[in-house]
C-alpha cells in the first residue's frame, strides 16, 4: 500500500509540475501575437480493484490543450480582412482627393481665370494685350488639366506598385501556410496524435495575415487548412501552394494590370471580382472604380471644353478675316482588344474633329464580313460598314494591319487620356476669332416661347456661312429649312431635351416651345474683324453655358469633387464602424484564448500548493515504508 501511495503522490507531482510548466509558458507568451492560452488536461488514472473495492491510482496528464474556438477565430479574421480593405480604400480615396484638389484649387481656379480673360478680350478684341491674356489663360487651363491627369496617372502607378508588392507578400504567406500544414501533419504523427499547439497558433497567425491582404475562405482537411480565394480558386491545398501572378503590361486591361493564378502547372486568368477583400482587393477595386471614374470624368470635362470652345472658335473670323482655327486639342483615344479575340487586327483610333466628340466609349465588332461600331453610353449602332477606316462622332476608327475575325471586339476608350494630352493649338493671339460670319434673327411675329442661342460651327463636309437659311416651324417639334427664295432645303424634328438645329456646318440650340408658323433666320452677316466682337462674346458666354452634360464646366468639376468627397466620407464612416466590430471580435476571441496574468498568477499558487501537498504525501509514504522496514527487523 505504501508503494501505491508513493506512486499516486508521484502522479500528483507530475501533474502539478505540468501545470506549473504550462502556466509559466502562458506567462512568458503573454505578449506573443497569435498565442492561445494553454492548459494541462488532467484525467483520473485507471482505478484498480481489490477486495475492498476500486482504489484510485492518481492522475494522468493526457495532453496540453490550447484555448481555441474556430468560430471566434474565424470571426476575428474576417473582421481584420474587412478592416484592412476599408482602411486601404479610405487611404487611397484621401490620395485621390488631394490630387483632384478642392473646388477652388482644382481646375475651377484656372477656368475662372480663363473666363475672366476671354471676357476682357471680348470687350476689346482689337487690343493685342487682351488677346495675349486670353491665349495665356487657355494655355494655363490646358496645363492644369494635364497636371491633374498626370497626378491621377501617378496615383494609378503607385497602386500598381503596391499591388505587385502585395502579391509578393501573398505568395510568401501562401507558401508558408502550405509548409506549416506539412509540419503540423508530421508533428501529429510524431506525437501520436497530440496537437502541436505552437505550430497551430503560428499557422492561424499566417492565415489571418493572408486575410488582411486578400479576401479568403478556409476549410479543414485532416490536420491541414485549405485556403481559397473568394471565387473558390485554391491558394493552399494541404501541402501544395498556388501562386498569384501579376502582369503590369497587359494589353487587354484598361489599367494595364491583370492577375492570374498558377495552380500546379496551369495558369488561369482572374477577373476583377475574383480578388475581393483585404488590401489587394481594395487596391484593385479603387483603381478600377474610383480612380478610373475620376480619370474618365476629368477626360469628359476636357472633351466638353475642347469641343465647345472649338465649335465657337471655328465659327468665327480671326483678326485677318480668316475662318477661326481649332483652339484646343486633347489626348488620343486608347484602343483595347478583348481577351479571346482570334484575329490579328491592329485597330487604331484618332480624333478627326474635336467638335463632334461625345465623351462616350465605343466598341468595334466584326459581324460576319462587316464592322459595327456601338456608342456605349446609349447603345447607338453605326454601320454596318464593309471596310475601315470610318468616321464616327468625330473619331476615325481604322486598322494599322491585320484583320478582325467574326466576333472579335475592340473597345475605344476616348476619355481616359483626353485630359493628359490637352493643349492649345494657337500660338498667335491674332488667330483668336472675335468676329462672327452669321447671326440669329427671330421674327417679331413669333407666338411661341422658343428662344435660339449659341450659334456655332459643327463638323461638316460642306460648311457654308455665306447663305442665309430660315427655320420655319410646322409644329411644336417639326420644322423646315428654307432658302432665301423659299425653297425647302431640309426638314427635321426637334429631339428633347437637347434641342439642336444644324445645317451646312452651323448649329444653334433652342429652348422653349415654338408655335407653328414661327421663324428663326440664320442670316449671313460677316462682321468686320477690326471691330466685331460677337463671336468673342459667344466664347465668353461659354463659362456660364451648360456644355458639360447639362452643367457648366465649373459645376461639373465641383460635382466631381463633391462625389469623391461624399464617397470618402462614407468610407471613413464604414471604416470606423468596422474598427468597432473588429475590436469586439478580437475581444471575444481574447476572452477565451488570451492570457490573463491575474488568472495565471492564481494558477501558479494553486499548482505550487498541489506540488507541495503531493510532496508531503510522498514524504509520508517514505516514513510509512521506513516504519514497515523497522517492524520487520
Amino acid at each position: 500500500m505504501t508503494t501505491n501511495i508513493a506512486n499516486i503522490a508521484l502522479t500528483g507531482l507530475r501533474a502539478a509540475q505540468a501545470g506549473l510548466a504550462v502556466t509559466a509558458n502562458n506567462i512568458s507568451n503573454q505578449g506573443t501575437p497569435g498565442y492561445s492560452r494553454q492548459q494541462a488536461v488532467l484525467q483520473s488514472a485507471m482505478s484498480t480493484f481489490s477486495g475492498a473495492g476500486y482504489f484510485g491510482q492518481g492522475v494522468d496528464v493526457t495532453t496540453v490543450q490550447r484555448a481555441y474556438n474556430a468560430f471566434l477565430t474565424s470571426q476575428a479574421s474576417q473582421s481584420a480582412s474587412a478592416l484592412s480593405y476599408l482602411g486601404t480604400y479610405a487611404d487611397q480615396m484621401g490620395g485621390l482627393i488631394n490630387r483632384l484638389g478642392s473646388v477652388d484649387t482644382g481646375i475651377n481656379q484656372s477656368l475662372n481665370a480663363l473666363y475672366t480673360a476671354i471676357g476682357s478680350f471680348s470687350q476689346n478684341p482689337n487690343e493685342t494685350a487682351g488677346r495675349q491674356s486670353a491665349l495665356a489663360a487657355a494655355q494655363s487651363t490646358a496645363a492644369r488639366f494635364r497636371a491633374i491627369s498626370e497626378d491621377l496617372s501617378a496615383l494609378g502607378q503607385g497602386i500598381s506598385n503596391q499591388a505587385t508588392a502585395t502579391v509578393g507578400q501573398i505568395n510568401q504567406l501562401v507558401q508558408s501556410i502550405a509548409t506549416y500544414n506539412a509540419k503540423i501533419s508530421d508533428a501529429y504523427a510524431a506525437g501520436n496524435g497530440q496537437a502541436p499547439n505552437g505550430l497551430l497558433d503560428q499557422r492561424d497567425v499566417l492565415v489571418r495575415e493572408l486575410g488582411k491582404l486578400t479576401g479568403i475562405t478556409t476549410s479543414t482537411q485532416g490536420t491541414s487548412v485549405n485556403v481559397y480565394l473568394t471565387n473558390g480558386q485554391p491558394l493552399v491545398m494541404e501541402h501544395l501552394a498556388s501562386e498569384l501572378q501579376i502582369d503590369t503590361k497587359d494589353p487587354y486591361s484598361t489599367s494595364g494590370t491583370s492577375l492570374s493564378l498558377k495552380v500546379g502547372g496551369h495558369s488561369m486568368q482572374l477577373n476583377r471580382g475574383d480578388v475581393d477583400g483585404g488590401q489587394l482587393g481594395a487596391l484593385l477595386q479603387f483603381r478600377d472604380n474610383e480612380l478610373a471614374q475620376a480619370q474618365a470624368e476629368l477626360g469628359k470635362l476636357a472633351i466638353a471644353m475642347a469641343s465647345a470652345y472649338n465649335q465657337q472658335q471655328q465659327f468665327g473670323l480671326d483678326r485677318s478675316g480668316q475662318p477661326g482655327q481649332a483652339l484646343f486639342k486633347i489626348g488620343n483615344p486608347v484602343v483595347l482588344g478583348t481577351r479571346g479575340n482570334t484575329g490579328d487586327a491592329q485597330v487604331t483610333a484618332s480624333i478627326a474633329d474635336t467638335r463632334s466628340l461625345t465623351g462616350s466609349d465605343y466598341q468595334l465588332t466584326r459581324v460576319g464580313t462587316e464592322y459595327v461600331v456601338t456608342r456605349l453610353d446609349d447603345g447607338t449602332e453605326f454601320g454596318p460598314f464593309t471596310s475601315l477606316p470610318q468616321n464616327v462622332d468625330g473619331l476615325t476608327i481604322g486598322m494599322a494591319g491585320g484583320d478582325l475575325d467574326d466576333g472579335d471586339t475592340f473597345t475605344v476608350n476616348v476619355a481616359s487620356q483626353a485630359a493628359a494630352g490637352m493643349e492649345v493649338l494657337l500660338g498667335d493671339p491674332g488667330k483668336l476669332a472675335a468676329a462672327a460670319p452669321m447671326r440669329l434673327d427671330a421674327a417679331a411675329a413669333n407666338t411661341g416661347t422658343a428662344v435660339a442661342s449659341r450659334l456655332r460651327s459643327v463638323e461638316s463636309a460642306s460648311a457654308d456661312y455665306g447663305a442665309s437659311v430660315t427655320v420655319r416651324f410646322t409644329s411644336a417639334s417639326g420644322y423646315d429649312l428654307l432658302a432665301d427664295d423659299g425653297t425647302v432645303l431640309s426638314s427635321g424634328t426637334l429631339q428633347p431635351p437637347q434641342q439642336t438645329i444644324s445645317y451646312n456646318g452651323w448649329a444653334f440650340d433652342l429652348a422653349g416651345t415654338p408655335a407653328a408658323g414661327d421663324t428663326i433666320t440664320v442670316k449671313a452677316d460677316p462682321g468686320d474683324p477690326s471691330g466685331d466682337n460677337r463671336n468673342a462674346l459667344a466664347l465668353a458666354g461659354l463659362g456660364s453655358t451648360k456644355i458639360a452634360g447639362g452643367s457648366t464646366l465649373t459645376d461639373s468639376y465641383a460635382a466631381l469633387i463633391s462625389q469623391v468627397g461624399t464617397r470618402a466620407a462614407s468610407l471613413n464612416v464604414s471604416k470606423a464602424a468596422q474598427q468597432t466590430a473588429y475590436d469586439q471580435a478580437v475581444a471575444a476571441e481574447q476572452s477565451l484564448s488570451g492570457v490573463n496574468l491575474d488568472e495565471e498568477g492564481a494558477n501558479l499558487l494553486r499548482y505550487q500548493q498541489a506540488y507541495a501537498a503531493a510532496g508531503k504525501v510522498l514524504g509520508m509514504s517514505s516514513e510509512l515504508f521506513d516504519q514497515l522496514l523497522a517492524a520487520i527487523h
